[in-house]
């Protein structure tokens, strides 16, 4: 999404803010909508002025957050406080502010109220519940550009222009073509022919030309032969998965059908690659602002990263079924002594026992420590040694960056591996 343009000596079109009875799913005048349109009504609420507080920087930047996770459908989004002031570098108070800025310019209703009470759930200690949100499109935006609608609230929706709404479409549309065409080529008497050959080395037939020609590729990203039903399926799920992830729309048709042949090619469902692509989504890592201007290239780059994973997956399996089992010796031991560290009191002597460890040994934990989380996301040689012996000495063994990488990937869902 463009930020919207800010027109220093526009004349503010002050709204009416939306009282709070009516920022509710069932009480709101705004109709329910999708992240494209809802922010470009963002962008036109913000651009003329409607709410005093509302900026094209902060507010934008809390709805782009809110956009890159929210349903493609229905609108819906978690609200997600803690993740929302990490990816957008914002303060929680600032959040805040800008989410009910939202509410007031009638962007935003409540579809869940969040609440601290305990859910008690099995298994967990405290779980709350959480604020869910829908996006919505104010009555003025619909007015200022003459939309026709069916209904009323939130369930409305739009269903064509009126005579005022059609011309104003049409000039948007005239402008938008005029901008994109491209320049008429040139008249310059300049050639691009080559010089002939006059030693009869080469001939510029068309049996020759077309010798030249390179074979189009037969070959996937991951390597793999392209058949015409693999290729078949893999264009119909780019055709239908396009629309739905916005950070793909510079990407073409062929192209996009191009990388997702791997996917084809195994048996994946539509669901399975759509969920995959969310998964991968840039927004994710980089921010809700950052789009990739050859995501074509991105998902291929994302395949390969899944093979070499699964590959060094494998490998290490392998290796583990070919390592040979712990004597019952050693595992007497090693239980005595798992025995006696607990309830013991002994943190001391253990923290001790591990600064006389040998360095190349604590050396080579260390990395194999780092391999595993690096490499495969597994932190389980860290956070036991966390859990039983406690973050000091963890922090000792394994340095305190790896083990407070480690607690923060397992504190945070989103990072998890999908089961």
């Amino acid at each position: 999404m463009r930020r919207a343009p800010h027109h220093q000596h526009a004349e503010p079109h002050r709204l009416e803010p939306v009282r709070p009875a009516e920022q509710d799913v069932i009480t709101t005048h705004s109709r329910r909508s999708w992240p494209r349109p809802w922010l470009k009504a963002v962008a036109w609420l913000i651009d003329i002025g409607a709410h005093p507080k509302a900026l094209a920087t902060t507010t934008v930047d809390v709805a782009l957050d809110l956009a890159a996770r929210m349903d493609f459908q229905r609108g819906i989004v978690l609200y997600d406080l803690e993740g929302t002031t990490r990816r957008t570098g914002l303060s929680r108070a600032t959040v805040k502010r800008h989410i009910k800025i939202l509410r007031e310019l009638g962007a935003l209703v409540w579809l869940q109220h969040g609440s601290r009470r305990n859910l008690r759930l099995a298994g967990r200690p405290y779980t709350a519940t959480a604020t869910v949100y829908g996006a919505t499109i104010p009555p003025a935006y619909d007015d200022a550009h003459g939309h026709r609608l069916s209904g009323h609230g939130y369930t409305a929706r739009r269903t064509g222009f009126t005579e005022a709404g059609r011309a104003q479409a049409i000039v948007i549309a005239q402008e938008t073509t005029a901008r994109l065409q491209r320049e008429p080529p040139s008249r310059s008497n300049t050639t691009h022919s080559p010089n002939p050959d006059l030693r009869g080395t080469s001939t510029t037939t068309p049996q020759a030309r077309a010798t030249k020609i390179a074979k189009p590729r037969k070959k996937s990203v991951l390597g793999r032969p392209v058949t015409a039903a693999v290729y078949k399926a893999a264009d119909r799920f780019a055709r239908v998965l396009r629309p739905l992830h916005n950070w793909l729309q510079r990407t073409r048709i062929e192209q996009l059908s191009w990388v997702l042949v791997d996917k084809a090619a195994d048996g994946a469902t539509l669901q399975q690659i759509h969920a995959w692509l969310h998964e991968i989504n840039p927004a994710h890592y980089f921010g809700p602002r950052w789009r990739p201007a050859r995501a074509h290239a991105y998902v291929a780059a994302k395949l390969q990263q899944d093979a070499a994973r699964e590959r060094e997956t494998a490998q290490r399996l392998a290796d583990e079924a070919r390592a040979t089992p712990p004597t019952a010796e050693f595992t007497n031991a090693a239980q005595v002594l798992r025995n006696e560290s607990v309830g013991g009191g002994e943190e001391f002597a253990e923290i001790t026992a591990i600064d006389e460890l040998d360095a190349s040994l604590v050396q080579q934990m260390r990395a194999d420590a780092w391999g595993r989380f690096k490499h495969y996301g597994d932190t389980d040689l860290v956070l036991t040694v966390a859990d039983g012996l406690g973050k000091a000495a963890a922090s000792r063994l394994y340095t305190a960056q790896l083990v407070d990488a480690c607690i923060r990937f397992r504190a945070n869902p989103r990072l998890q591996p999908a089961h």
